[in-house]
């Protein structure tokens, strides 16, 4: 899957230290089985809205990672097809004919969402995907820049997770999210909150690694 160079991406880099708040999640945690399926339906959440490598599958993967398939298989059996991935490969004008969208159709059985911006932009195609406001959805993802800032832009709830693997991943992506995660660190420990939210519920989430003490 090809990765053409994102401008929204780039420009809210540069924008960031205006609206630092947008770079920390509400959530962050170490994987989805540390979130809670059942909490996020009963908070009032109409869709969830997935980052595909390294939040569910590792990079490139085709099948969902061991490690939380049973929490994604929750948020099917709820949600259905309002569980959809917005990827910034497929799905996107990099994506010829849509093959590599229908391929992950196939594989995992959730939708992909085609879109003409890249997170953090393309918030048309989501909310017309799901005729609601951002603020009944949740965004999940393992990059800061893209899907974070993008969820918080919006005003979805957003939910960090760490990367499974960087092993076979894209060696640009890897490499800014070494210099993501830190920022996210520094930015929460000066004080910066994501954006608040009306549906926000700390058990929505089993941990919150930003809360917790780092090691070295």
């Amino acid at each position: 899957m090809s990765q053409n160079i994102n401008l929204a991406a780039i420009f809210y880099s540069l924008v960031l230290p205006l609206r630092k708040n947008l770079a920390v999640p509400h959530f962050s945690v170490s994987d989805l089985s540390k979130v809670d399926p059942d909490a996020i339906y009963d908070a009032g959440f109409r869709g969830l809205v997935f980052d595909k490598d390294n939040t569910l599958t590792v990079p490139y993967g085709r099948e969902i990672h061991r490690r939380i398939a049973k929490t994604v298989a929750r948020f099917q059996k709820i949600y259905g097809t309002k569980m959809v991935i917005m990827s910034n490969s497929a799905g996107t004008h990099d994506d010829k004919d849509y093959s590599d969208a229908e391929m992950i159709e196939a594989d995992l059985g959730i939708p992909v969402i085609k879109h003409l911006w890249k997170k953090p932009g393309g918030i048309r195609a989501v909310t017309d995907y799901f005729g609601c406001s951002p603020k009944d959805l949740v965004m999940f993802g393992d990059r800061i820049l893209t899907d974070i800032v993008f969820g918080n832009r919006y005003g979805m709830l957003t939910v960090h997770t760490a990367f499974l693997t960087e092993e076979g991943d894209n060696k640009t992506a890897a490499k800014i999210r070494r210099k993501e995660i830190p920022l996210m660190r520094k930015l929460y420990q000066e004080g910066y909150r994501a954006p608040i939210h009306g549906r926000f519920n700390p058990n929505i989430c089993l941990e919150n690694l930003l809360a917790q003490p780092q090691t070295a």
